[in-house]
């Protein structure tokens, strides 16, 4: 009871912090990101939820979520609304548009309905998408034909098939 462990696994228990005293967060976990906030898969939330470094959603989620850092939508996890992040990998399901900053990655177990805009993405096989799709202007820009290379004419095409 008094001056034993207080830490059980993985998890720790703290004290209540005084009056005027700010609670401090558990140290992180071996193997755990630092600053890495996790919605476990028996809770639901409606509403809009932000975060800083990094989210990961087991539970389900009604509302807008955004953030500054990474976001993760567990295989068991449920996100119905808008996504903002830097960085977005969906490995359950998402009803909304998502916007990544730098890159979004559907998983293969990924169901996602809604606009994807991000600067790189990458989609495992079997994920099943429905939407529409936006990569960075940046992403896009192709050179242009070196003067040998014009395409034909459509007309010169057309005569050559008749």
């Amino acid at each position: 009871m008094f001056g034993q462990d207080k830490t059980r696994g993985k998890t720790a228990v703290l004290e209540a912090p005084q009056p005027g005293q700010r609670a401090t967060p558990a140290p992180a976990a071996p193997g755990e990101a630092p600053g890495e906030s996790l919605l476990g898969p028996s809770l639901a939330l409606k509403g809009e939820v932000s975060f800083e470094d990094a989210l990961v959603i087991e539970g389900e989620i009604h509302g807008k979520v955004a953030g500054q850092g990474s976001l993760t939508v567990g295989e068991k996890g449920r996100v119905t609304g808008d996504i903002f992040a830097a960085n977005v990998i969906v490995k359950g399901r998402v009803q909304g548009n998502i916007t990544a900053a730098d890159r979004l990655e559907i998983a293969p177990s990924a169901m996602v309905v809604g606009d994807l805009h991000a600067a790189r993405l990458l989609v495992g096989e079997g994920a099943r998408l429905m939407g529409r799709l936006e990569i960075a202007a940046e992403s896009l820009a192709m050179p242009a034909p070196r003067a040998h290379e014009e395409a034909p004419a459509a007309e010169d095409v057309l005569e050559k098939v008749l």
